[in-house]
């Protein structure tokens, strides 16, 4: 795998100097951040369990997130165009000139095995507009934009695991048997699948200015192995 272009895309999300960090969701990206020395918490409906001792975890649904104020650096969302309440949660729990960041990912569909695996995967379909609340939220700046390319390098349980990880829901999970024969075919002369792809990461800085004052939820409750 190419490492470097992913982790300076981690290391431009947060910016230059060591942050807090609340990574929305578990991910790839939040073990980046933790191996570059950032302090990071993931929140999210479905964590149940540690799986990086690196990090802090809370089990969290909705938009209120049980935080206190003024905790992060860096807020990393899957995508900005969140509800006005998400965004003014985030917009909360920032500290003043904190970053709101997202990162989004296109693979290179043109290569040979790529359409052989959307043709088992399922065609992604084109993502339906979405409504700017973001910008109507009047509480971050102008957002940045920075995109990084790479290539990856898959052996056959990664290849499975990209194959699960972007399988359209309709399509039903035993079709994946048949990734076994794609890898048999393409992978013949050198073991690996080659993945060509761009990554697109966003950030804006808050406005705490035109944020309502609100009290604090209650103290969140942190998982930890037993």
């Amino acid at each position: 795998m190419d490492v470097i272009p992913a982790a300076r895309a981690a290391k431009w999300m947060v910016g230059d100097r060591l942050s807090t960090v609340l990574h929305l969701g578990d991910g790839g990206l939040a073990y980046e951040l933790a191996e570059q020395g950032h302090d990071v918490l993931v929140l999210g409906d479905d964590v149940s369990q540690v799986r990086n001792p690196e990090l802090s975890y809370v089990c969290s649904g909705g938009d209120r997130l049980p935080l206190r104020s003024s905790t992060f650096d860096v807020v990393i969302t899957p995508f900005f165009e969140e509800s006005p309440a998400a965004l003014a949660e985030y917009a909360r729990v920032l500290v003043p000139g904190g970053l709101l960041s997202s990162m989004s990912r296109r693979y290179d569909d043109s290569i040979p095995w790529m359409r052989r695996l959307r043709a088992i995967t399922g065609d992604r379909e084109a993502p339906e507009p979405a409504v700017d609340t973001f910008s109507a939220s009047g509480l971050f700046g102008t957002p940045e934009v920075e995109v990084f390319n790479a290539w990856e390098e898959l052996d056959l349980p990664h290849l499975l695991r990209f194959a699960e990880q972007t399988r359209r829901p309709t399509v039903p999970e035993s079709a994946l048997g048949a990734v076994h024969d794609l890898w048999r075919e393409y992978s013949t002369s050198s073991s690996k699948l080659r993945l060509r792809h761009e990554t697109r990461c966003v950030r804006a800085v808050v406005d705490k200015s035109a944020l309502a004052s609100e009290p604090d939820p209650p103290d969140a409750i942190l998982l930890s192995l037993d």
